[in-house]
């Protein structure tokens, strides 16, 4: 499957925008354009023609386009701050441009707080959205007819794509070039840039692999980082305590204190997190993930995937 019909994609570049919301997403259609699937054609265009970027870097785009073709996509990246200045000269110009472009876009795509951006143009109205975790209240605020959803990785309500932040694009974009040019294009592209693990809408924003760390008690790092160095080892609390130097009882109460979960769901979290890898990049059977993930049986690593997403693991797949 490929996507013959052309592409036209703008990318909306504002002062302070950040580099990977632009970059990450591009280089995935850029790689679908490379393998031969897709027939993108990438337009970086902004209020301003010098931006100065997260990073520091200066980058020049084009002006706003007076005229949009049939079948082009709108992708509104993210920009530093704790909020958006929606009172801005560039988003002033922005709003003033999109009143002529309004419903001419076959798609819209929000990366990090540019939902925000999209939120005061009138895109998001009754529709599902999301943004980066810091933005969410922002979101809501912006327009109250939108249903903001919280942790999740993007969400994609008919012509309207959002995504929470930055990396999250990445993950957005595969999604964009799986649909549109096919799940062998989207592999390839995913394997060409080295993603492992593919994340799809119902994927929660934050991992596993991160939460949790919030805190500054050394030994309670120390025992997560020996979990996560192996979560499909049979893990006990004596040898877990030992290796901290503290009793199996100190460590239950100063690792809960501390996380707000036990060692035992911690090592569950990581192994869920694990399998999900294992469902998306191979066809191993259930029985065999559960084995390679460390779970009691086949029958434990159902019950407590149902337990978190209400479905059995085997439907994740479909």
């Amino acid at each position: 499957m490929s996507c013959e019909v052309p592409i036209n994609l703008y990318f909306l570049v504002l002062p302070d925008s950040v580099l990977l919301d632009v970059t990450g997403p591009a280089e995935v259609f850029q790689y679908a354009q490379r393998l031969g699937f897709a027939n993108f054609n990438l337009k970086f265009v902004g209020p301003v023609e010098q931006v100065k970027n997260s990073i520091g870097l200066d980058v020049r785009v084009a002006p706003l386009p007076d005229y949009v073709e049939p079948n082009s996509w709108l992708l509104c990246t993210g920009t530093v701050g704790k909020t958006v200045d929606l009172n801005s000269l560039p988003i002033t110009q922005v709003r003033r441009w999109f009143k002529g472009q309004s419903g001419k876009f076959a798609k819209y795509i929000s990366i990090c707080s540019g939902a925000v951006v999209f939120s005061s143009l009138g895109v998001l109205s009754h529709r599902a959205c999301t943004t980066h975790h810091a933005h969410l209240e922002e979101l809501r605020e912006t327009d109250a007819t939108s249903k903001v959803l919280d942790n999740r990785l993007f969400v994609v309500d008919g012509d309207v794509y959002s995504s929470a932040g930055i990396l999250a694009g990445v993950d957005l974009a595969l999604y964009l070039v799986q649909q549109t040019c096919g799940a062998n294009c989207a592999s390839q592209v995913a394997r060409h840039m080295v993603l492992f693990s593919r994340r799809g809408p119902n994927d929660p924003s934050a991992s596993p692999w991160l939460e949790n760390r919030n805190h500054i008690h050394s030994s309670v790092h120390h025992v997560q980082d020996k979990i996560q160095a192996n979560p499909s080892k049979m893990w006990t609390l004596e040898e877990l305590s030992e290796s901290v130097g503290c009793s199996p009882r100190h460590l239950t109460r100063i690792f809960k204190d501390n996380t707000g979960i036990t060692t035992r769901e911690y090592v569950h979290n990581l192994r869920i997190s694990l399998a999900m890898q294992l469902l998306q990049t191979t066809r191993w059977t259930i029985d065999d993930i559960a084995e390679h993930c460390g779970f009691d049986d086949p029958r434990q690593f159902r019950r407590l995937w149902a337990r978190r997403y209400g479905q059995p693991p085997s439907a994740y797949r479909v």
